[in-house]
C-alpha cells in the first residue's frame, strides 16, 4: 500500500510598486512519501523558486535484506540523486553535495530480523525535500 502525505509550506509574495519587482520568499516545501511495502522507490523532486521552476531532480531509494548460507544477515540501504544534492542520506550515512548516500547493517548476534527498514532524506535549497521509507523482509 501507497501512502502519501504531503505538507506544503507557505510561499510569501509581495509587489513593489515603485519598480514592479516581483520578490518571493519561500519558507519551505516539504514532500514526505511513506513506503511500506517497497524496496525500492523513485521520485521527482520540482524545484520551488524561479530560478529552478520547471527543472526537476530523480531519486532513487533502497533497501536490500540478505540473508547468506553463509556468513551473518545483512541490509544495504542506498540512496541516489541524478544531480548533487546539498544533504542526502541513507540511514546512518548523510553526505553533504553528493548525488550518493548508503549504509550497511550486518547482525553481530548472527539472529535474524525480520524485516530491514531505510531511511531516505533528499534536500537540496529551492527544491522540495523528499524523504522516503522502505522495506525489505528478510
Amino acid at each position: 500500500m501507497l501512502k502519501k502525505l504531503c505538507v506544503v509550506g507557505t510561499i510569501f509574495a509581495g509587489l513593489t510598486m515603485g519598480n514592479s519587482a516581483l520578490a518571493a520568499e519561500i519558507e519551505t516545501e516539504t514532500t514526505i512519501t511513506n513506503i511500506s511495502v517497497l524496496s525500492e522507490v523513485s521520485s521527482v523532486t520540482p524545484g520551488i523558486a524561479t530560478a529552478t521552476a520547471g527543472k526537476t531532480i530523480k531519486v532513487t531509494s533502497k533497501v536490500n535484506a540478505k540473508n547468506p548460507l553463509v556468513g551473518a544477515p545483512n541490509a544495504t540501504a542506498t540512496s541516489s540523486a541524478s544531480a548533487s544534492e546539498d544533504s542526502i542520506s541513507a540511514k546512518e550515512d548523510k553526505q553533504s553535495y553528493s548525488k550518493y548516500a548508503g549504509a550497511t547493517y550486518t547482525s553481530k548476534s548472527g539472529s535474524i530480523p525480520s524485516k530491514a527498514f531505510g531511511n531516505h532524506n533528499y534536500i537540496k535549497k529551492s527544491y522540495k525535500t523528499i524523504r522516503h521509507e522502505t522495506v525489505d523482509t528478510y
